[in-house]
């Protein structure tokens, strides 16, 4: 059987020597950050949420999710009702730029979805490197359509706070890769046709935390955007969820009954999952990472489909249950959106972290905008967001 690594292309990296083992100063990302910080653009127009008190700011680390709309898909179609100016790359990018930079304000780990090869090397690569971020990326696989050069072609993105994380090892990860293995998807027609096809891509890192030496497994991905191929999704974050649990074992070098003790004992795991899942939290997707497993044979959107005996019901999680720390605001009704369209206003961005951790604590997360704010717009770019989708920002603390 062809082994995991043949499959994804897996990176040790070297020490590096930008790395601070001093405790930075930091800005807490508390309620007084609206007030102090009117001009932060990422939070004007929103609140913190305080979950649990923080006790020792030194063992927070702040986590952000954010689809920043690649310009190639600012499509008229789509877009053609906003404003030129929300829509022009100029204009958008300068928000983007700023927007970045006042994530890094706060910011211990930064995900990014959409973002663009050629403008992450030329701009943010740099940008981010002079505010002591480091970075690693992959771009997704040139679709059929696609009529431009490869390096406009968006991907994924992790930045990761120098003065915070060391940087282990990190995986880049071409779903499709694994689809195309006999070895774990039986190659059926429903497999070449719906899964083998789909160009995402995810990003696993191996961070360890400087203050404390806790390990956080940090994931960030974007899955297949089309709400007919539910099926695909799932499958694909089933694929990122064995990747992770790989990861682990890499790491701590243990089987997977050694690593479920180790997950479920009291120095646990960390694993921090971010992302644009394209899912809503009724979807399968959704259920299979919050419940730790889902009957396939059960799902309606699952129905029909045949991915052969690889693919059993129940689809176990490998990482148990997966939690958000905006969980309690999603089922109290209190964030509703995290993606901004006329006809398209739904969660689909999603910041989690493993249930059974007994390291990390989720504290703070920063809330969804004001209704009198989107009252005012249509839809999202606008002159103050220039994505369609929202940040998503969490606080935790290392216990």
């Amino acid at each position: 059987m062809r082994s995991l690594r043949n499959v994804l292309t897996y990176t040790k990296t070297k020490p590096s020597r930008q790395f601070s083992t001093s405790i930075p100063a930091r800005c807490e990302l508390s309620h007084n950050d609206i007030l102090d910080k009117p001009n932060n653009s990422v939070l004007k127009h929103r609140e913190i949420v305080q979950l649990h008190p923080v006790n020792d700011l030194r063992r927070t680390v702040t986590v952000s999710s954010y689809n920043i709309l690649s310009r190639h898909y600012m499509w008229p179609s789509i877009y053609g009702y906003l404003p030129a100016k929300d829509r022009t790359w100029k204009n958008r990018l300068e928000l983007l730029n700023q927007n970045f930079l006042d994530l890094s304000k706060f910011s211990d780990i930064m995900c990014f979805q959409e973002m663009e090869y050629s403008v992450y090397r030329n701009v943010w690569e740099k940008l981010m490197r002079d505010r002591n971020f480091g970075s690693i990326f992959e771009r997704k696989l040139r679709p059929g359509y696609w009529d431009k050069t490869l390096t406009m072609m968006d991907g994924v993105s992790i930045f990761y706070n120098l003065n915070t994380f060391r940087m282990l090892n990190y995986q880049r990860v071409k779903y499709t890769a694994f689809f195309k293995e006999p070895s774990f998807f039986d190659q059926t027609k429903d497999t070449k046709e719906r899964l083998v096809t789909r160009n995402n891509v995810a990003l696993v890192a191996v961070l360890q935390h400087l203050a404390t030496n806790e390990i956080f497994f940090v994931s960030n991905t974007h899955l297949y955007w089309s709400p007919r191929h539910e099926d695909v999704k799932l499958l694909q974050a089933y694929v990122l969820t064995k990747i992770i649990q790989k990861a682990v074992q890499r790491h701590f070098q243990c089987s997977k009954e050694q690593m479920k003790k180790l997950m479920d004992g009291p120095c646990g795991v960390n694993i921090i999952l971010t992302g644009d899942l394209n899912s809503s939290p009724n979807s399968m997707t959704y259920k299979y990472l919050t419940h730790g497993s889902i009957d396939i044979e059960k799902e309606e959107k699952f129905a029909g489909y045949n991915y052969g005996h690889t693919i059993k019901s129940p689809l176990v999680n490998p990482l148990g249950k997966l939690n958000s720390p905006y969980r309690s605001l999603f089922e109290n009704n209190e964030f509703t959106r995290t993606a901004y369209l006329p006809k398209f206003k739904k969660i689909i961005d999603y910041l989690m972290y493993n249930e059974s951790s007994a390291r990390i604590r989720p504290t703070k997360v920063v809330n969804e905008l004001k209704d009198n704010y989107l009252n005012s717009y249509e839809g999202f770019p606008n002159s103050d967001y220039p994505s369609d989708h929202l940040p998503i920002i969490g606080q935790f603390e290392i216990i």
